[in-house]
């Protein structure tokens, strides 16, 4: 997982996006959270990743939390991952 990524339209890593492999694509869930503990954005498609954007608007350079609730598709056991990611301008 990157922990970092610059979302400033230059087409070099401009979108935050999990990879996880051998993850059930129907049982998904991508959480970022701000450091109030806010959730900003969510997704249950996979494949779709944060753009750095909050309500339209660039966040602000920070940290942030991010939170992904996948089940593996082969044992059917559901897994909860947490990390940080530095959004830089």
């Amino acid at each position: 997982m990157p922990n970092a990524f610059t979302p400033d339209n230059d087409g070099i890593n401009d979108i935050f996006l999990p990879v996880i492999n051998g993850m059930d694509p129907l049982n998904y869930e991508f959480m970022i959270f701000n450091r109030w503990g806010e959730l900003i954005f969510e997704t249950d498609v996979v494949g779709k990743g944060w753009d750095g954007t909050y309500r339209g608007k660039l966040s602000q350079q920070d940290v942030y939390v991010w939170k992904i609730k996948a089940r593996n598709a082969l044992t059917g056991q559901e897994k909860v991952y947490y990390g940080h990611v530095s959004l830089l301008k």
